[in-house]
């Protein structure tokens, strides 16, 4: 019988961990403070700034929007962004993306490594790919917190991603060939030029899929009792619901149903858990600046 492994449970332990941690830091006189910056007037990015907002909020983390206008230009995100860099009170920073056309994608790297609770500049991803302790892209955290805390054995595995952008497929490749309880596992990534994609995918002790895109990874293309998690966000027509829509994965979630001894649902898996993460690196950021170890190593690599 497959297991459906949701994201719901694991995001509320982890809120409450995070909850206790920041307690103890406002005891202390330093609330965890996270700041976003929010450039231009992108619909989606001001609701996910909501969402952080509201997040924070319930497990103690202080936020601070910093909201642009599009025509400061470059220099004028690069500069907030240093403010904030050198702002002792403040211990994560995120951009919002996308940005808007008139602005240098590059204002990221701004951003102070030891803030950058995202994972999101050069430096990061370079500390990552030499093991080294860093920050993580959220998404592929979450992809990784989901099969520990499903206690699902990530050790001397086999570990299919198709999918290789910086966010997801290329960062989850490096956590998870770290020397560490959370990686050892062997790792192949598979892309939109790789031939033969499901002798891959069927090989597979565990499958993870992110390309954007429905039914991308079908039944035949599973290993039978492997584990399967799909990263996917993708809205597709559906003139019998109430919006007229309903969102999917990239796996077809009745065939895994079928074939895999795990899967994660798409909405309710690892979705739930990019937030949450957001807030536990920014957590870790604050005890760091206190000098103060982060208990159980996770948040980061290393």
């Amino acid at each position: 019988m497959t297991t459906v492994l949701r994201g719901k449970p694991i995001a509320s332990a982890i809120r409450e961990e995070i909850a206790e941690g920041s307690a103890e830091l406002a005891g202390d006189g330093a609330p965890p403070l996270l700041a976003v910056v929010l450039v231009g007037e992108d619909p989606a990015s001001a609701i996910y700034t909501k969402s952080i907002e509201r997040n924070a909020a319930k497990v103690g983390v202080a936020t601070r929007v910093v909201g642009l206008d599009a025509g400061i230009g470059t220099g004028g995100v690069e500069e907030a962004i240093a403010r904030l860099s050198r702002d002792e009170e403040v211990h994560g920073i995120i951009l919002q993306q996308p940005l808007p056309e008139t602005i240098d994608a590059s204002v990221v790297e701004r951003i102070a490594p030891e803030k950058d609770v995202d994972g999101a500049t050069v430096r990061s991803l370079g500390l990552l790919l030499k093991g080294e302790e860093c920050f993580a892209p959220c998404t592929a955290e979450a992809v990784v917190e989901m099969l520990v805390r499903g206690q699902i054995d990530i050790e001397g595995r086999h570990v299919v991603i198709v999918g290789r952008s910086a966010v997801v497929g290329k960062p989850l490749a490096n956590l998870l060939l770290r020397k560490s309880r959370r990686g050892n596992a062997t790792v192949t990534v598979c892309h939109s030029r790789t031939r033969d994609l499901a002798v891959h995918t069927s090989a597979a002790d565990i499958l993870v899929v992110a390309v954007g895109r429905p039914n991308a990874v079908t039944g035949g293309m599973m290993r039978p009792g492997a584990v399967v998690v799909d990263v996917g966000v993708n809205r597709i027509d559906d003139p019998g619901t109430e919006k007229g829509y309903r969102v999917v994965g990239d796996v077809n979630y009745e065939d895994a149903l079928e074939r895999a001894s795990v899967v994660t649902p798409v909405p309710g898996g690892v979705g739930t858990l990019t937030t949450t993460l957001l807030l536990r690196n920014t957590l870790a950021a604050a005890r760091r600046a206190g000098g103060a170890d982060d208990p159980d190593g996770s948040g980061a690599s290393g």
